[in-house]
């Protein structure tokens, strides 16, 4: 049997030379560049508020390109802000795609993210763009804290893919 795996070993070898001496410049020639590997599952989605679309995708893209640390969220008051708590008068609902049964999959060792977005005062507002099942689970679990990235204001609108037409209620 080695002597088999010998033999096939020195063809393979013989089959080598013949190429890079037929070719000179296959023995030098550099692999081929890495084909790019689709993203995984859990960042091809998108995030919506209304008429305000975000690239989830980018976002990670984003965040490998930029590293930060992150930053520790209240779960409970999260929660509360969304509803999560079965108050039916939150001011922020989940959408209608959060399916509760994929909560309890929720990977809790991986950061939420949170975006910026600037109203016409200035003033920034910060809300979960990605990590609303691991906010519910982490909130069904008694969890105090969660991890979380926040993008800035510019990161926000370069995953931005469309935004709402913001009013001016000051003028006629």
């Amino acid at each position: 049997m080695s002597r088999k795996n010998g033999k096939a070993k020195t063809n393979m070898a013989q089959k080598v030379s013949r190429v890079t001496r037929s070719n000179p410049a296959a023995a030098t020639a550099q692999p081929p560049p890495p084909v790019p590997q689709p993203a995984p599952r859990h960042e091809q989605q998108l995030a919506v508020f209304g008429s305000l679309v975000l690239d989830i995708e980018q976002a990670h893209h984003l965040l490998r390109a930029a590293p930060r640390r992150t930053v520790r969220i209240d779960v409970s008051a999260w929660a509360r802000l969304y509803g999560l708590d079965g108050d039916p008068h939150s001011p922020i609902t989940v959408g209608p795609t959060f399916n509760p049964l994929h909560t309890l999959a929720a990977d809790l060792t991986r950061p939420l993210i949170m975006i910026t977005l600037v109203d016409s005062g200035g003033r920034d507002a910060v809300l979960i763009a990605d990590g609303s099942h691991r906010l519910a689970r982490a909130f069904l679990e008694g969890f105090d804290h969660l991890p979380a990235h926040v993008l800035t204001a510019a990161e926000t609108e370069a995953i931005t893919l469309t935004r709402p037409e913001w009013k001016d209620h000051t003028g006629p």
